[in-house]
């Protein structure tokens, strides 16, 4: 007796690997993106009419690309650049824009954007710009050293990046110009209050980029931060012998 055959299972459809956060107000236009970009293979899309609820978005969704108009209220998109880049450099940020060159400047660049392109965009010159956006890798990771040595390390060297450092106690991003320690930030603290308390944390995860767009909320050398901040933890520490 011939057994029936088994029937050949279906094939699982893609899973998004990555998200793209679309920011536009006009809604005809996200519309369009929405209808448009569903030819990215791979990609999740999100939407945002001002730079105001991208925030919120990036401050929750794990977003790999961002691209946003410039033109948009509550927000704009200088704005939103600027900030995106200063506090999640690790995405990268195409900007969308029926501004020509001479009414933008170029800020966007000089922002922390990694490519302009006019609108209407072509479609596929949009999506050629996300993919290759999407391989963007962050400069790289470190683990199992300590973030007093990797500073140290930076300083010698004359670094300017940016490090995301990630503990028990959340995330936090220090800012390094020329080898030396210029800004941190952690929750709603900044400047000294947060480099001291991400400074304590142990044996954290530490992602950098070579870039750091922020102005410069701390003069304190690099040495004295540390000591300092060794300080810190042995006030913290109980003392031996203690329950």
């Amino acid at each position: 007796m011939t057994l029936p055959s088994r029937p050949r299972p279906l094939p699982k459809p893609d899973v998004p690997t990555k998200t793209l956060l679309v920011v536009e107000d006009d809604r005809a236009t996200l519309s369009l993106y929405r209808a448009g970009l569903k030819g990215l293979v791979g990609f999740k899309i999100i939407m945002a009419s001002d730079g105001a609820q991208a925030m919120n978005l990036l401050r929750h969704e794990p977003v790999h690309v961002l691209v946003t108009d410039l033109n948009m209220p509550i927000m704009d998109g200088f704005n939103l650049i600027a900030k995106a880049s200063r506090l999640y450099p690790q995405v990268p940020i195409i900007v969308m824009t029926g501004l020509d060159e001479s009414q933008h400047l170029n800020t966007p660049l000089q922002l922390g954007a990694i490519r302009i392109l006019t609108k209407p965009p072509r479609l596929t010159i949009l999506m050629d710009a996300i993919r290759a956006a999407a391989s963007f890798e962050p400069t790289g990771m470190i683990r199992g050293i300590g973030l007093n040595s990797i500073l140290q390390l930076l300083s010698w060297e004359k670094k300017s990046c940016t490090l995301t450092v990630k503990s028990e106690a959340g995330m936090g991003l220090v800012y390094l110009k020329a080898g030396e320690v210029v800004h941190a930030a952690f929750q709603a603290e900044e400047g000294l209050a947060a480099v001291y308390e991400i400074l304590t944390w142990d044996r954290p995860d530490i992602e950098f980029v070579e870039t750091c767009r922020v102005e410069q909320t701390i003069d304190l050398p690099l040495t004295e931060l540390l000591m300092n901040a060794a300080l810190i933890s042995d006030h913290r520490r109980p003392e031996f012998g203690e329950a």
